[in-house]
């Protein structure tokens, strides 16, 4: 069996760049992927929350009281890390998104003045 390949005149019948896509699919995967980083902190970091109460509120015993109070902040540290992961890393996103928008610019400037690449 032999695999079929695309048509290599399907990018000039959509007049795309084919960098310029790819650029953009890169940045939307890596969006989503910091999605679900920022989501797994989360879950984390409420885990270890409700976690640390519960061992407060419902075990006696001293270490577990410990385990408790070390869960609680714990959680909140993991959480305040996420946020600021989610942040820096959307700082990153935003400034390739700039890049791409930059070049997607100047390719087209010069496909207008029939300069090409």
């Amino acid at each position: 069996m032999t695999a079929t390949k695309p048509d290599p005149s399907s990018w000039e019948r959509l007049q795309i760049d084919e960098p310029i896509v790819r650029d953009v699919m890169a940045i939307e995967r890596t969006i989503m992927a910091n999605e679900r980083t920022f989501l797994s902190f989360w879950r984390t970091a409420l885990t270890m929350f409700i976690a640390g109460l519960t061992f407060v509120q419902f075990f006696a015993g001293t270490i577990f009281q410990v385990i408790g109070y070390v869960f609680i902040p714990t959680g909140i540290i993991v959480f305040i890390c996420g946020c600021r992961l989610r942040r820096r890393m959307n700082r990153v996103i935003q400034q390739a998104e700039a890049a791409v928008e930059a070049e997607a610019h100047r390719a087209a400037a010069a496909e207008a003045h029939g300069g090409g690449r």
